[in-house]
């Protein structure tokens, strides 16, 4: 089978011809940062799936490797001046591998856990009480897994004179889309649909990849939690602040995916933070090695990328880095952890923004 067999070819093949090798995105991609090698990068990859596409390469552990090794982090498609979609092709190469039966058993048990129990964990208890209110709350598989977070995030929602509601989901189906299984996927999306209602009114997200999913997949209207907090910044009460130099992390799918940059910072100032920036900030933020479902491929890679971010932030002087994803967070932490390790300095604590808002406010 050839990607000319596939459903998307004429988009794929524009964006190949588009591409024209000029390497501006070797700087910025995390990946090739730390390989070193051209297939590393995206203009690599563009040239594999050419290989594909042409029937010029057949596929082995080198072409998967450098597939699924792609973090999505979208900052090759910033950086391009052709603006080719580097990203776009990495997925529809994912989804033709898996057409093609290339699927690890680490991809596989992530399927069946969404298929199974409605969440990446594959736990049929995970959940939050359901609650009776006017503005849809979609909690995602992250944060299923984190309930009593969950709790303490609606506690403040209601405060701020919010009224949450809150109902039986599903995966969204974001994890499944980046790893290629496409027609999982389409089921997924039926099951969520079925359980959560896509209407006219909007859903507030907690998760960054939710928010990605539901916007371009679903077409819905959807705001994640940090924009609704900037807009009522003036009535969030801070009773104990921060006071604290933190450097904050833009999440890939936050910044970069839905321009959410601004409002993490304005609401660590408002809570009392001295922030300090890293040399990747704000749309240039290096990836966490927590994206594009590269934890089920690298781990090791994944680490080193987590590693190279913490020692960024330690450069700032910062006594704590600040995220808003739970992924960057869990991953930045086995980072932090590994830095500590190799360099014998105390690990550098990082906090999710809404724990330490939830502090702030009590």
């Amino acid at each position: 089978m050839r990607f000319s067999e596939f459903h998307d070819i004429e988009a794929l093949e524009s964006e190949l011809y588009t591409c024209t090798m000029c390497g501006f995105c070797k700087q910025v991609c995390p990946v090739f940062v730390d390989e070193g090698w051209d297939t590393a990068a995206p203009r690599g990859r563009m040239t594999l799936a050419y290989g594909l596409l042409s029937g010029q390469l057949d596929v082995d552990d080198s072409v998967l490797d450098r597939l699924y090794q792609c973090t999505q982090c979208h900052d090759c498609a910033r950086k391009c001046p052709s603006r080719a979609a580097c990203p776009d092709v990495v997925l529809a190469g994912r989804r033709e591998m898996v057409n093609r039966g290339h699927i690890t058993t680490r991809q596989a048990t992530l399927v069946d856990n969404v298929h199974r129990t409605g969440n990446i964990f594959g736990d049929p208890e995970a959940g939050v009480p359901s609650r009776q209110g006017t503005l849809p709350v979609f909690i995602g598989c992250q944060y299923i897994s984190r309930p009593n977070s969950v709790k303490k995030i609606i506690r403040l929602l209601e405060t701020l004179g919010v009224d949450p509601l809150v109902m039986d989901e599903s995966c969204c189906g974001f994890p499944l889309r980046i790893l290629g299984f496409d027609e999982a996927e389409k089921e997924q999306q039926l099951r969520l649909r079925e359980q959560f209602p896509m209407d006219d009114r909007e859903i507030l997200t907690l998760c960054p990849s939710c928010l990605k999913q539901l916007r371009e997949v679903y077409g819905q209207s959807s705001m994640h939690i940090l924009q609704m907090l900037d807009r009522t910044l003036d009535t969030i009460p801070v009773m104990t602040p921060v006071q604290t130099r933190v450097t904050y992390h833009d999440p890939c799918d936050l910044s970069r995916g839905a321009g959410i940059m601004d409002e993490p910072r304005r609401l660590l100032a408002h809570m009392g933070a001295d922030i300090v920036e890293m040399k990747h900030h704000h749309d240039t933020s290096r990836c966490c090695g927590g994206g594009g479902g590269i934890l089920t491929w690298d781990e090791a890679l994944s680490l080193r990328m987590s590693v190279s971010r913490i020692e960024e932030a330690r450069r700032t002087g910062a006594e704590m880095l600040v995220t808003a994803c739970p992924t960057c967070e869990q991953n930045l932490k086995r980072g932090a952890q590994a830095e500590a390790e190799a360099s014998g300095h105390p690990a550098m604590p990082v906090r999710h923004i809404m724990d330490l808002l939830i502090r702030a406010v009590r």
